[in-house]
């Protein structure tokens, strides 16, 4: 019934996205690309193999083994195919032909359906595979050597026919081999000795690494290294005689068959709470060989091999539907897990369907081949992932600097709002940008500095720490043009702080190195945000609170994201209705609504590159944006001493942690604080129900729906179920 709900869920949240066609589009088009190459290679390697082909050759469907005919025989050859619906009832088969003198040895090769086989020239045996012993053989190469001769020669061969009539002939020169290797076969073993090599480089490569890394990546390599072998051994038969005994068949059909097992466990290992499927599988991968190897006979080789790949399908869909909460909440590489598992699920289904039909090569070619493409893709999505970390731990390794700078601002600001005086604002300005550019990088000790002040229709200089000459005015004209207070290159940066009647002062730094970097210029904009808010306050002729400072700093971080300030208030609001509806007193209430306008605060601290950039960010572009929730909190919690503030640094740091304890920092259920689980509600459905410039608002109805799919998972059960009365109550 889970899975039912699940796929219902699905369907109706993508087909409102307009994005389930697409999805299951992308694995039609694989399952289709994956049966036309089938048939296209087919085509080929048929086309490659007329030039020695032997055609002409007579031949009756017999009820008897080894019966010579007495009735007349049939010819064929390629525009006169052997398979018919009458024919193949019969369970053996007997062709002859006679064959002109030639002056030289050739080999005649003959491929079947694993049938035992026969060969007699001008009377005698010459070659004979199992065939009065056996119903099946292990191999469908077979090969003899006819001597030159200046006579004709009459070659009889006897065929069993345990699957389906194959019959290819050809006639090559020099004397028979017992192993001829085929473009298929050289292809198997490249790729076994890729994926063996692959296997080695990552277990050496796995030694001191995570245990859940190591796992994956020798996991990955493993089953690429199994499926490269199954190849190898789907080929064996077509270019040797020397593996005929019957076992070979069983060994061969359970070895293809599991590696629909090695694809089912390289998908099942992305789901949460897995360990009962993994028992599972295993479980299934023992049965499965198990049945195959014990059957008797051709017939229940193909029925336990087909009911297997059939109810692999199952177990394949059912791990697709618990992929699906994935795809929802848009977990990373979970929409290509579940393509995949969805191409999987039709290759199975048509590898099983073949099966049951007796149709051998095709089966075991949409087992091999699709297996091949999902490890080739999960390798590669593994090796992203480890890209990813091995990128996102130097880009934490810079942000960790940063975060330290990141500290620094919120003292900066704080001792900015501490001024009384416009005098001493603008030194104690001085002294702490200073300290913040040489504390991020201690190149820049040498800095100059200068500080000017309109006066009249010019600039008066306040201050003057080693420069030469500044000039302040073609300063202020190159902030008109360019319509910007921050002005950067590489080894300066200027500061213009503006009211109404125009630029009232500016600030000039040189003498510095790296200025664009992209860390450096987040934290002198974001230094940038803070003085200008603190001049306001400070040399504004009215004095605000530090609530009030960082509620418009907030405000100045939405609008720089995007969004709108009244998405504050918005979230504030609601904030404040879902705290009195489970019960908070109103002084309660309202503090966390007051707290909640802050909790994207951190967002002024993410580089405006980044947060302006127009397109889908990167994986490490993504990792620095996810850090705003500590860089708020680094920024608010310095105020330990009030109230409204530390409640506000807890909201910034966990309203993005998730119920099921997926989030940035891994809580789960009632380890995340309250307040931040509120906030958490309220501000998802502001963002629903709001115009973005990527998407139109959705309905009041569709946001709680997905409000409520995602309840247990993403959002805090109890709290969805009070916030949809307070959306109610509204209407």
């Amino acid at each position: 019934m889970k899975l039912k709900d699940n796929i219902g869920k699905f369907i109706n949240d993508q087909k409102q996205k307009g994005g389930a066609i697409p999805l299951l589009g992308v694995s039609l088009i694989l399952f289709v690309m994956t049966v036309a190459v089938y048939f296209t290679a087919n085509y080929v390697s048929e086309g490659i193999a007329r030039g020695n082909a032997l055609t002409g050759w007579e031949y009756l469907y017999t009820e008897r083994a080894g019966a010579v005919p007495d009735a007349d025989l049939r010819v064929y050859n390629l525009q006169n195919p052997i398979v018919t619906d009458r024919d193949v009832r019969r369970e053996n088969a007997y062709f002859t032909k006679t064959l002109a003198p030639a002056e030289e040895n050739r080999t005649l090769v003959i491929r079947t359906d694993h049938a035992p086989v026969k060969i007699r020239i001008n009377g005698r045996d010459v070659y004979h595979n199992q065939f009065d012993d056996a119903q099946y053989v292990g191999n469908c190469y077979n090969a003899v050597t006819i001597e030159a001769s200046s006579r004709d020669r009459v070659v009889e061969v006897f065929l069993r026919l345990p699957f389906s009539v194959r019959f290819e002939a050809e006639l090559i020169s020099g004397s028979a081999v017992s192993f001829c290797p085929t473009a298929g076969f050289w292809m198997g073993a490249a790729l076994t000795l890729a994926f063996f090599a692959a296997l080695c480089v990552m277990v050496i490569r796995s030694v001191g690494r995570s245990h859940r890394r190591r796992r994956r990546s020798v996991s990955v390599a493993a089953a690429g290294f199994y499926c490269g072998a199954a190849v190898t051994l789907y080929n064996l038969p077509e270019v040797t005689y020397l593996f005929n005994l019957p076992i070979w068949m069983n060994i061969i059909t359970a070895a293809v068959h599991m590696t629909l097992m090695a694809a089912l466990l390289g998908i099942i290992i992305w789901l949460p709470h897995r360990r009962k499927l993994l028992v599972s599988a295993f479980f299934a991968i023992g049965i499965s060989v198990l049945t195959v190897m014990l059957a008797p006979d051709p017939l229940l080789i193909m029925i336990t091999g087909g009911v297997m790949s059939l109810l692999t399908a199952m177990a394949v869909l059912y791990t697709a539907g618990n992929l699906l909460p994935l795809v929802q909440r848009r977990t990373r590489f979970a929409t290509a897990v579940f393509v995949f598992s969805i191409y999987l699920f039709m290759m199975s289904v048509l590898a099983g369907v073949q099966l049951l039909t007796r149709s051998l090569n095709l089966y075991i070619y949409n087992v091999a081949m699709p297996t091949l493409v999902i490890v080739a893709a999960l390798g590669y999505i593994y090796y992203s992932g480890f890209r990813f970390a091995r990128k996102n731990a130097e880009v934490l390794q810079q942000t960790v600097r940063y975060g330290n700078t990141v500290d620094s601002i919120s003292r900066f600001i704080r001792n900015m709002l501490a001024c009384h005086e416009k005098e001493q604002f603008y030194e104690c300005a001085v002294e702490e940008i200073t300290e913040l550019v040489t504390r991020y990088n201690s190149e820049n000790a040498a800095l100059r500095c200068g500080v000017a002040v309109r006066s009249g229709e010019g600039f008066h200089e306040l201050l003057n720490r080693g420069l030469d000459d500044c000039r302040y005015e073609m300063i202020a004209a190159n902030s008109q043009s360019h319509g910007k207070a921050c002005l950067f290159s590489d080894t300066y940066f200027d500061y213009l702080l503006s009211d109404d009647e125009g630029t009232r002062a500016i600030f000039h730094f040189e003498n510095l190195t790296g200025c664009l970097d992209l860390f450096f210029v987040s934290m002198i904009e974001a230094a940038y945000c803070g003085l200008e808010t603190a001049y306001d306050a400070v040399c504004g002729g009215h004095r605000r609170s530090i609530e009030a400072v960082f509620t418009e700093l907030a405000e100045n971080a939405e609008i720089s994201d995007g969004y709108s300030a009244a998405h504050l208030e918005h979230v504030s609001d609601y904030t404040r209705r879902l705290c009195l509806q489970i019960g908070m007193s109103e002084s309660e209430a309202e503090m966390t609504s007051l707290a909640s306008k802050l909790h994207d605060l951190g967002k002024i601290a993410i580089p405006s590159g980044i947060i302006n950039k127009d397109g889908k960010l990167t994986e490490e572009e993504r990792a620095i944006v996810s850090n705003h929730t500590e860089f708020g909190y680094v920024i608010l919690s310095a105020y330990g001493d009030d109230p409204l503030l530390q409640q506000a640094a807890e909201i910034a740091r966990y309203h993005h942690e998730q119920w099921d304890g997926s989030g940035k920092n891994g809580l789960s259920e009632e380890k995340i604080p309250l307040c931040a689980r509120i906030v958490t509600v309220c501000d998802v459905y502001d963002a629903l129900v709001s115009e973005r410039a990527y998407k139109k608002p959705w309905s009041r109805s569709r946001s709680l729906a997905y409000l409520s799919d995602n309840a247990g998972i993403i959002f805090d059960p109890k709290l969805v179920e009070a916030f949809e009365t307070v959306i109610k109550k509204s209407k």
